[in-house]
């Protein structure tokens, strides 16, 4: 799972195993390490069946991501790319939260392994255009 903080919005990616997990009701998490294996921070996505709505909270080191169980089914089991929630829609500090599927770059990365991203529908459209 990658995650992308930018302002007040969070970006979770999911890979097809991770997606997997959060169909079955599973939680996923992540782990960054600094140093001599340090735990910087954990990120979580987790469904839940008493969560009303798609929520983020930041508790010591971990920033936790709540899912309702059946949005995070329905999107799991799905050709949906994304769920999104304003978080405090029209306080002071809004936070947008989009959970999606992660799909393979169109230009390779070196340093990537994507081999369990979602197949990208543009490489598709692309390749069927050249043929």
């Amino acid at each position: 799972m990658k995650l992308r903080i930018n302002n007040n919005s969070i970006r979770l990616r999911l890979s097809q195993t991770e997606v997997k997990e959060i169909g079955k009701g599973n939680s996923v998490t992540e782990n960054l390490y600094l140093g001599n294996n340090n735990l910087a921070i954990a990120y979580s996505l987790i469904p839940d069946e008493k969560t009303p709505a798609i929520s983020a909270h930041f508790f010591g080191n971990e920033l936790k991501v709540y899912v309702p169980k059946t949005l995070s089914d329905n999107w799991a089991g799905s050709e949906e790319v994304t769920m999104r929630h304003m978080q405090n829609e029209g306080d002071e500090h809004q936070n947008l939260i989009l959970i999606e599927k992660d799909f393979q770059c169109l230009h390779k990365r070196p340093d990537e392994d994507e081999s369990d991203s979602f197949p990208n529908p543009k490489s598709e459209e692309d390749y069927n255009n050249c043929n």
